[in-house]
């Protein structure tokens, strides 16, 4: 499915630009980024290949991941990819590598065969 970021959700890039403000190093490009990044997960969880628009679940679902990845970049420090972090006596485990196991368990595939 091929999509642009900025038509599909400009009430969401707005919200993360105002809701991310004070962390001058994000740009638009890291918020398209991470919006193109949490469609891919519930693309990728729906297994749903007929999915052209998305609902307000789906939209609901979409924004959270994206607050769930921004939040990890600005205030954990970290990006995609780590599951544990320990340094200098502070440790943290996620309980997701890419997003956490809550917010993907919400999404249900689409399970049997395509016509």
């Amino acid at each position: 499915m091929e999509f642009d970021v900025k038509a599909e959700f400009p009430d969401l890039l707005k919200r993360l630009s105002d809701k991310y403000a004070e962390y001058e190093y994000l740009l638009e490009d890291d918020f398209l980024e991470v919006i193109a990044f949490s469609v891919y997960h519930h693309l990728r969880l729906s297994n749903d290949p007929t999915i052209t628009s998305f609902n307000s679940m789906a939209r609901s679902w979409i924004k959270r991941a994206c607050i769930e990845a921004l939040d990890r970049i600005t205030k954990l420090g970290v990006t995609g990819g780590i599951k544990q972090y320990s340094e200098n006596g502070y440790q943290f485990t996620l309980d997701g590598v890419e997003i956490s196991t809550a917010l993907a368990s919400e999404i249900i595939p689409r399970v049997g065969y395509p016509r």
